[in-house]
């Protein structure tokens, strides 16, 4: 970001603030899919391959793990950011390279996220198609 000003703060702020709002909102879709897991789970075992099942639910559980971290992190480095506007230049390029590894992790998380819930809805739309036959 080179030298900072006020803006470039701003900026990263306001950043960081979608990041939490998107990140809440893929904490709520994994309450919804934990619940339609919960549901369909024991018909998931009897028609699918258990493994794949196995695998599947412990991907998701840590993807809901990485969701509550990462959303934690993230909330607190908005809040770093908005003191970061008044500290010196070193503690600023601190700041500027927990961005940069949120905006990152942000990323991959936002990658594994569409990939799983896609799987769940894949799995789930084979059991209910099986189930009504």
């Amino acid at each position: 970001m080179g030298k900072s000003n006020k803006m470039d703060w701003q900026k990263l702020y306001w950043e960081t603030d979608d990041w939490v709002s998107y990140l809440s909102f893929y904490k709520d879709e994994l309450q919804f899919l934990q619940k339609l897991l919960d549901r369909f789970f024991e018909d998931m075992v009897q028609y699918q391959n258990l493994d794949e099942i196995r695998e599947e639910v412990m991907r998701f559980q840590d993807l809901k793990y990485n969701c509550s971290k990462l959303l934690a992190n993230t909330r607190e480095h908005r809040y770093q950011l908005a003191l970061a506007m008044d500290k010196e230049d070193y503690e600023q390029g601190m700041t500027q390279q927990i961005h940069l590894r949120l905006q990152k992790s942000f990323q991959d998380f936002t990658l594994v996220f569409t990939a799983t819930k896609k799987e769940i809805q894949d799995i789930t739309k084979e059991l209910m198609e099986s189930l009504k036959q």
